[in-house]
Formats: C-alpha cells, sequence, structure tokens
C-alpha cells in the first residue's frame, strides 16, 4: 500500500515539474466570503471547492466536500447517525451528527448555539462552491467554531425544468424535479427530491423527502437573499456496531439488540431565513434572520430512556458593517441567537413506547460581538480581531425524581483573539502565518448524557484551544497549490463513551489535554484537453494525555490522501478519485487499532440530443475494487462494538432530462 502511494505522489510531482509544457488556464483570482474581510488574501488555512452545473455532481454530502486535506469525513451509510466530520481532529468524538465545526448555507447558520449541526437536509445537489476554513475560527463565529464550512448553492441554472431518476445497489432509489427561472434582477430555485435504500447491512433502511427553495433579488443598493427548507425522513433505520468477531461472521448482519429494539429515528425539520446586504455611507452593511424547527424521535437499544422525543427551536440574527479606506480595512458585527430543546425519554419496550423516564427544557442562549482590522500594504497585510461571546446555559425539570426537581443554569464567558500577518512574494506567491483561539461548550445533549440520572452533567465542562498556523500558496496560469502546517494545543478535550447497560447510549467527559500538529497540501493543475488532476494529502500527530494516560485520539487516521482525475469532452463527461486512508484506533487506550484502506470511485455521464429533447445517462461505481472497509467507527463502545462496514461495489444508474 505504501508504495501504491509513494507512486502516485511521485507522479504528481512530476506533473507540477512538466506544468509549464501543457496547455494554460487563466485562473480567475478567488474570493473567500466566509473570511469575511481580506477575502482575497486571508491569512488563514481555506481550501474551496467548486462545481460547474453541467459537470458530474455529488451523490451525498460526504462525496461533495470530501476532497479537503486537514477535513475527515465519514458515515455516510447509517442515515441514522448522520455524516460524522472533523476538522484537524476537532469533531471527530461525535457519536452522531456533528460538533465542533460551524457549517453555513447560503449565509444562514445550520450549527445551534450549542454548537450541533446536521447536514441531512442540505440540496447537494445543488452545490456551487464549498469554503473549508480550517484556522481556529472562533474570532469570526464564536462557540464550536474549531473549523468553518460555508456552503453555496447555485442561484440559478441554464434550464428551466429538470426531471432525474436514479436506481442503484441495495434497492437505492433517487427521484428529483428542479425548477429554476431568472431575470436581469432575481431568480428562482425549487428543488424536490425523494431518496429511499434498503441499505447494504440488514436494519439500515431509510426514506428521505425534501425540499429547497431560493430566490434572489437585486434592488438599487439591496441584495436579497430568502432560503426554505423542509426535510422529512419518516424512517432511518440503525444497524448498531459490530464487534470484529460479528463482522467476520457477517459484515452485512445488523447487531441484535437493535433489531430487538427497532433501534431508528424520524425526523422532521423546517429552516428558514432572510440575508439582507445594502450599500450605505458608513460602510457596506451585511444582516441575517433564520429560523429552524426540529421535530426528532429515536429509538435506542436500551430501555430505560431508549425512547426519545425532541423538539428543538433554534432562531437568530446578525448583522454586521465594514469599510474600507485606503490601506485600513475593518469590519464590526453582532449576533444573538436562541435554542430551545423539549427532550423527553420514555423507556423502549423493544420497540414500543412506554413510561416516562425525563422530561426537561433546556435552553442556550448565546451573545456575541466582534471586531476585525486589517492594514493592507502593497506586499503584505496585518490582519487582526478579537469576539466576546456571553452563554446562558438552563434546565427546567418537568418530571422530578421522588418529587424532587431539577435545575439548573449557569453563564459561560469567552474571548477569542486572533491576529495574522501575509506577505506577497509576487501577484501569484503568498505566504502567511496565524494565531487564533477557539473554544467549544459542551452541547445541550451532551449535557444531558447524564451518568448520574436526570439534569445536566455539572462535571462537564468546555475546551479550550489555542494554535497557528504557517502556509504557503502559489496560483499560477494553469497549477495552484497550497502547503500549511500548523500546531493547536487543546485543554479539556471532550470525549465520548459508554457504560454497561446502557450500549447505545453515549456520555461524555473531559480528556485532560491534546496536542494536534501536522502538514496539509493539496494541489489542483489543469492538464489541458486531457482534463483536471486534483490532490490533497494530510499527515498529523492527534495526541492526548489524561492523567498518567497518553496516546492518540480515536476515531481520526494520521494520514490519508486523495486524487482525482475530471475529464470532460464534447457532451461525454468522466469523474475518477482514488483515496489511502490511514490506520486509527478505536479506542482511547489505544489497543483496538482499524486498518488502513484504499478506496476507488469512478462515474461518467453523456447527454444525448434527439432532435431537440435532451437526454443524459450517467453511471456510479462506488468502491471500484471492492475494497473491505468501514464507513463509521464508534470509537470507546462498549463491548468493542466499534465496527460498522461499508458497503462493497454498488453502482447508480441515472437518467435525466432537461427542457
Amino acid at each position: 500500500m505504501s508504495r501504491i502511494l509513494v507512486s502516485i505522489i511521485f507522479s504528481l510531482l512530476q506533473i507540477c515539474v512538466f506544468a509549464t509544457q501543457s496547455d494554460t488556464l487563466i485562473l480567475d483570482r478567488v474570493v473567500l466570503k466566509s473570511t469575511l474581510i481580506n477575502q482575497t488574501n486571508p491569512a488563514l488555512s481555506v481550501s474551496e471547492i467548486s462545481y460547474k452545473e453541467n459537470e458530474i455532481r455529488p451523490i451525498n454530502f460526504q462525496d461533495a466536500i470530501d476532497f479537503s486535506p486537514g477535513l475527515w469525513i465519514t458515515n455516510s451509510e447509517n442515515q441514522a447517525q448522520d455524516n460524522r466530520m472533523a476538522i484537524r481532529g476537532f469533531g471527530a468524538r461525535s457519536a452522531f451528527g456533528i460538533r465542533g465545526i460551524k457549517i453555513i448555507l447560503d449565509g444562514i447558520p445550520l450549527t445551534t448555539p450549542d454548537g450541533q449541526s446536521q447536514v441531512d437536509n442540505i440540496p447537494f445537489e445543488l452545490i456551487e462552491n464549498v469554503e473549508i476554513m480550517k484556522s481556529l475560527s472562533s474570532t469570526r463565529y464564536g462557540n464550536a467554531s474549531g473549523g468553518v464550512v460555508s456552503i453555496n448553492t447555485l442561484s440559478n441554472l441554464s434550464n428551466k425544468y429538470i426531471m432525474e431518476a436514479g436506481y442503484g445497489s441495495y434497492g437505492y432509489k433517487n427521484i428529483k424535479g428542479i425548477y429554476s427561472t431568472n431575470s436581469q434582477k432575481s431568480s428562482t430555485i425549487l428543488n424536490i427530491t425523494q431518496v429511499e435504500s434498503d441499505g447494504y447491512r440488514d436494519h439500515s433502511s431509510y426514506l428521505n423527502k425534501s425540499l429547497f427553495f431560493k430566490h434572489t433579488r437585486k434592488f438599487q443598493n439591496i441584495n436579497l437573499k430568502f432560503n426554505f427548507l423542509y426535510f422529512d425522513s419518516p424512517y432511518a433505520f440503525d444497524p448498531g456496531g459490530l464487534s470484529i468477531e460479528s463482522v467476520e461472521e457477517n459484515r452485512s448482519q445488523a447487531r441484535d439488540r437493535n433489531e430487538l429494539y427497532n433501534s431508528q429515528e424520524s425526523i422532521k425539520q423546517i429552516q428558514t431565513g432572510v440575508v439582507l446586504d445594502w450599500d450605505t455611507k458608513l460602510g457596506e452593511v451585511n444582516s441575517n434572520v433564520y429560523y429552524s424547527n426540529r421535530d426528532f424521535v429515536g429509538l435506542l437499544p436500551f430501555t430505560n430512556g431508549g425512547y426519545v422525543e425532541l423538539d428543538r427551536d433554534f432562531s437568530g440574527a446578525e448583522i454586521s458593517i465594514k469599510d474600507k479606506s485606503q490601506n485600513f480595512e475593518w469590519m464590526v458585527g453582532t449576533s444573538i441567537q436562541d435554542q430551545r430543546d423539549d427532550r423527553k425519554r420514555f423507556e423502549n419496550n423493544e420497540g414500543e413506547k412506554g413510561s416516562i423516564t425525563l422530561d426537561q427544557i433546556e435552553s442556550f442562549q448565546s451573545y456575541g460581538a466582534f471586531a476585525l482590522a486589517s492594514y493592507n500594504k502593497k506586499n503584505y497585510s496585518i490582519q487582526s480581531g478579537i469576539r466576546f461571546d456571553l452563554h446562558e446555559i438552563s434546565l427546567d425539570d418537568n418530571i422530578g425524581i421522588d418529587q424532587h426537581y431539577v435545575e439548573y443554569s449557569k453563564s459561560l464567558k469567552a474571548f477569542s483573539p486572533n491576529v495574522g500577518f501575509i506577505y506577497n512574494l509576487n501577484n501569484n506567491h503568498e505566504v502567511y502565518i496565524n494565531y487564533g483561539k477557539s473554544y467549544e461548550t459542551p452541547s445541550l445533549s451532551e449535557l444531558s448524557a447524564n451518568p448520574n440520572g436526570v439534569g445536566f452533567n455539572g462535571d462537564l465542562s468546555p475546551m479550550n484551544s489555542s494554535g497557528f498556523d504557517i502556509g504557503f500558496r502559489k496560483k499560477s496560469q494553469n497549477l495552484s497549490y497550497s502547503i500549511t502546517a500548523f500546531y493547536v494545543d487543546t485543554k479539556d478535550e471532550i470525549v465520548r463513551y459508554e457504560l454497561e447497560g446502557f450500549e447505545g447510549m453515549n456520555f461524555y467527559r473531559n480528556l485532560g489535554t491534546s496536542k494536534r500538529v501536522g502538514a496539509e497540501v493539496e494541489a489542483s493543475y489543469n492538464l489541458g484537453k486531457s482534463g483536471v488532476l486534483n490532490a490533497s494529502y494530510t499527515q498529523a500527530k492527534y495526541k492526548f494525555k489524561n492523567q498518567q494516560i497518553s496516546g492518540d485520539l480515536a476515531g481520526i487516521p494520521k494520514s490519508n490522501f486523495a486524487l482525482e482525475w475530471l475529464y470532460g469532452y464534447k457532451d461525454f463527461d468522466l469523474k475518477m478519485d482514488l483515496k489511502y486512508v490511514n490506520s486509527l484506533y478505536a479506542d482511547n487506550n489505544n489497543e483496538v487499532k482499524v486498518p488502513s484502506y484504499l478506496l476507488s470511485n469512478i462515474a461518467l455521464k453523456n447527454e444525448f440530443n434527439f432532435r431537440g429533447f435532451y437526454l443524459e445517462v450517467g453511471l456510479h461505481v462506488r468502491n471500484l475494487f471492492d475494497e473491505k472497509y468501514y464507513d463509521n467507527i464508534r470509537t470507546n463502545a462498549f463491548g468493542n462494538r466499534f465496527y460498522e462496514p461499508a458497503s462493497l461495489r454498488s453502482f447508480i444508474l441515472s437518467i435525466k432530462t432537461t427542457f
């Protein structure tokens, strides 16, 4: 495996050496909105992934963003657990959903103030570009901003109507309809999708229905953008984690307790928001207001508290103003967010709802204010910022145990500074250094997972991080690449674990300190008529120390490498990728090592024109080499049930018509 990896890297280096001998491509100046200021040359580590309207589209969210160094994303097959994502180790502990990373869609935060994110409702088939900020970002985005993923969708399409159907292995079906219209001052997109699958493993079928509506309008000095998302997943079954003995016996089986207790989740969610930008005499004003409601029902594989009902309301507003004057650029802003979780737990009597065991209202309010400034000269820029956040956390117990009701309230404050320096060697070469701090409070779901019973876990405290990046970026006519080194020091790292009798329920505790150091490389090279070659490589160490115990953080590999080739000729498109993932540990004691693997996918499509009637036929082959690997690792699982096997070679055939 190492020989294959070395050969690939050597081939890529050869391509870079002879880049000047090939056809050239004039590259546009990249503008990065997520950095807020210094959008063309930030002293931050930021990757961008862009998609053209007519190129091969991703088939899931992991497929859409899985090509940035420093980013690790898994769990695309277990819809009951959602994608897990980590940036430089932040988020690696998450059992389901995303923690420690800020997710933004078209300028609207999807991340709740307590730091939880789900991406199951994102219209990944309409993604135009993704910005992945890997530098510590609490100065700009507050709590749980170990990294930032900012997603922008297409505002208009060249075709007014699009109908598509996809069919594939394991009972996969995908039906989609898109309506698009645009004029000089406005544009509208409506996307309706239904996806279902029987799943590779037993007890892993799911059904998702979603609607996405986006409208933009330009006035004289005002730009308005309105988004609405609706997501309905009536069922998504959870096959659970397996021991290695069970995997070797039958890798597609479900855990027996998950079937016995009918483990699954059901979700209905709406999210809507308005983004308003306008010019004033003081500068450019950016603002948004948004609201989300998530109705969740989950069945876990145990009796006491194994039937969960959660009704979550999440709202917020932000406003900022920025301006430039000669060599000085500045920005100030403020935000307010409110989260209210109505959480109930009942007995799970082998899939049937039983007596209530917990009933509490959990609240998390956040108030933040920040200032960013930059002094810019021709060859260099000094950038800095500071943010103050106040969080109010409370709990009201509605049930009580033996008439003893639990109440909890706490205030948390945080200052997050940042400073950076960037030097332009010439128009296409930049070197930068950045220092910043980040913090992450426990989420409401982590606090409510109290091993002592009802109420919040008062022993769980926020984790705080500080770190720096040193990077070099180059962009020429046909080649762009970046090399970055990073170091992060974290105190009170939060990790998850399981207890006997509550297998399938996650508890959390602070784990001393961790140190993360590594290097990231990414490159993109235009091959002229032969297409585009993209590559990324991450090499890192994620070390922790807790009392006298030290080791590697579980659930994240030390290194991974990805290579992607995009080719297009007339109406034909081809996409091939190769990904190598190094081994990782499944437990904090580093006693169980998950082996490395090499994964490859291929996709192609061709458009046919029958007298003005356009028909596009596409084929995706996933896991081309039939590799046996794991879609997810449940770190520190009780009974060594760490493994969720991934599907073997699979196929998806799609047919699309436009008019």
